[in-house]
């Protein structure tokens, strides 16, 4: 998202985006009307299968959320988390219009309302990098508490040179000052294992994958 009108959609500090409408209008601009492409592509790097329980940290207005949960029928279950309540009354909505039962959670990254090894799958898209650098650890800390020993961490966000990424939307404001690349030490520190990474054919993302051992 172009930092101009990211900062325009925050509703404060710890509130999260605010305007859901305008993210969704935002995210069909900046992906040409591809958003559905754009999250299986997500998606196919985490994998979900067929009875497999799917944890979505910053839902958002839920589309991603719905997508895995049509991955992991019959018998899965995906729950999503966000920190701003007019994302999530969305999201809950367009669940509920489509017949999905997925549960969703006003909740901290960096502070999750769930039992340990309840997950097989947590992804974290676009997050971190708006978390700030002394809650990030922490954030890694509860992925590893929440998944089941094997389970997949997803982590997607901006990586690599400033000024070597191609979209606009990854070299201004919070998207420009991070690099998801440095989040490798911290999984390595909270014991994850086949730690993998890679640049996505989607706005200049990046990724990290890796298994709790």
């Amino acid at each position: 998202m172009h930092s101009e009108l990211q900062h325009s959609v925050h509703a404060g500090e710890n509130a999260g985006i605010g305007f859901p409408r305008l993210y969704d209008l935002l995210v069909f601009m900046l992906t040409h009307g591809r958003e559905a492409s754009y999250r299986e592509a997500l998606l196919d790097l985490a994998d979900p299968r067929p009875g497999q329980r799917l944890l979505d940290i910053g839902s958002g207005t839920g589309t991603q959320a719905m997508a895995a949960w049509r991955r992991v029928q019959p018998g899965g279950a995906v729950v999503g988390v966000d920190i701003s309540e007019n994302m999530l009354a969305v999201a809950a909505r367009k669940a509920r219009q489509a017949r999905m039962d997925i549960p969703f959670h006003r909740a901290d990254a960096a502070e999750l309302p769930f039992r340990d090894a309840d997950f097989d799958i947590v992804t974290v898209t676009t997050v971190l990098h708006m978390l700030p650098p002394a809650r990030r650890q922490l954030c890694l800390g509860e992925i590893r508490r929440v998944l089941r020993s094997g389970g997949l961490a997803l982590l997607v966000d901006y990586a690599g040179a400033t000024g070597a990424r191609a979209h606009m939307s990854a070299r201004h404001g919070p998207h420009g000052r991070f690099d998801l690349d440095t989040m490798r030490e911290g999984l390595v520190r909270e014991g994850f294992t086949n730690i993998r990474s890679g640049a996505l054919d989607w706005l200049s993302l990046h990724y990290l994958s890796a298994r709790k051992a």
